[in-house]
């Protein structure tokens, strides 16, 4: 894996990280195994680090604005990743995906409009809905006895039917359950939005941490027709692990979409990226590959090591794979404990903090989520702690 340890425990105590220094304020111990907030327990690519260093030497920090250079490296990376060409013109900055998510909504909809969601999802995707006074509307996502979840397209065209939706917000690979969505059931998903005038807001966000044989494809990448509904939300962030240098796109093809979200991005002043976000932005995409074929590789191990550990406690815990994230989605459920029950046992006797279920809305109950993206020694040790609670 080159020169980048991976193996490294680093302590981010101190650095005002939500992880690790949020843990007393947020979750009253601030003695646990932090777990379950996504981001990566891994330094960030010397490549990356070397750039922001040497911007950081020089001694002025006025208004930034854009070369553009930093959307043309993104689009090559898309490209020869995943077999899309974007044009940079086509490219709108926003701070993060959730405040793209937001402004979409808030600008291409209207109060109590109808947003799809499909649960258990990430979190924010309800709460921006729900902020923007836009009516929630849910279509969980259908869950077999193997572990394996499908999208309900029964359930979708009947809430299409009663409810006229303005948007779909779609996520691939889909947090927390990990599923990248195959070729075939994107096309229908697209035919059905298509059908009813849908918006299909779509954050990839988590689209270059796929592991094989799956294969991301981007939504917008499906045809012309399909790349005119379709506003895709990315970010280098999840990649390179930068979440809190904001940076994030919005791809849109639809020139009236365009116009109408360019003059949001305005009224809320949010065109104005910081000195280090754009810089950080296109060094990721230009340098930060082999890093990140490292990390790949990293990874893939210890996604095999949650699986193992998984199928050993089978008894108690039921898990799949996730085809993409590194988040591993587990049920609990064989436990027959109420949500908080499980909590409890999990924090205060394992001394893990993991994501509840819950939070992931409708069909989370039961499951917890669990990053591991860390050092392979603080995964062992949280997963042990887990595996005591059971004996």
């Amino acid at each position: 894996m080159n020169n980048y340890n991976f193996d490294e425990e680093f302590n981010r105590i101190g650095s005002n990280c939500f992880k690790w220094d949020g843990r007393k304020k947020f979750l009253g111990n601030e003695n646990l195994i932090p777990m379950h907030i996504a981001d990566m327990d891994f330094k960030c690519a010397p490549e990356i680090l070397e750039e922001i260093e040497k911007r950081a030497k020089h001694p002025f920090f006025g208004y930034t604005i854009y070369s553009g250079s930093h959307f043309e490296c993104m689009a090559e990376w898309l490209h020869r990743r995943h077999n899309w060409k974007v044009l940079s013109n086509n490219c709108l900055y926003s701070p993060s995906v959730v405040t793209s998510l937001s402004i979409i909504i808030f600008s291409l909809t209207n109060e109590n409009d109808g947003v799809i969601v499909q649960t258990p999802i990430y979190p924010p995707f309800m709460e921006v809905v729900r902020n923007n006074n836009r009516k929630l509307l849910i279509n969980e996502l259908k869950l077999n006895e193997q572990g394996n979840y499908s999208f309900d397209f029964d359930n979708f065209e009947d809430l299409c039917k009663k409810n006229a939706p303005k948007i779909l917000l779609f996520c691939n690979p889909h947090n927390p359950i990990g599923k990248v969505w195959e070729k075939h059931e994107l096309l229908k998903v697209a035919e059905l939005c298509k059908k009813y005038n849908i918006i299909v807001v779509s954050d990839e966000i988590h689209s270059d941490i796929v592991y094989k044989p799956k294969k991301h494809v981007p939504f917008a990448s499906l045809g012309k027709d399909i790349a005119e509904l379709t506003l895709t939300c990315t970010s280098p962030a999840k990649t390179f692990n930068l979440p809190s240098i904001s940076s994030s796109v919005i791809i849109v093809e639809n020139n009236n979409y365009k116009k109408i979200l360019d003059k949001a991005l305005d009224r809320f002043h949010l065109f104005l990226p910081s000195a280090f976000s754009v810089l950080s932005f296109e060094a990721a995409y230009k340098y930060g590959e082999k890093w990140y074929n490292s990390l790949m590789e990293y990874l893939l191990i210890n996604r095999e090591v949650v699986f193992n550990w998984a199928n050993k406690n089978n008894k108690f815990i039921q898990h799949v794979s996730p085809d993409g994230t590194y988040l591993a989605w587990i049920s609990f459920k064989s436990l027959n404990l109420k949500d908080i029950e499980l909590k409890k046992l999990i924090y205060e006797n394992a001394n893990v903090a993991l994501d509840p279920g819950t939070r992931f809305g409708k069909g989370g109950e039961g499951f917890m989520r669990l990053n591991f993206a860390c050092p392979l020694n603080q995964l062992n040790r949280a997963l042990e702690k887990i595996e005591m609670v059971f004996k």
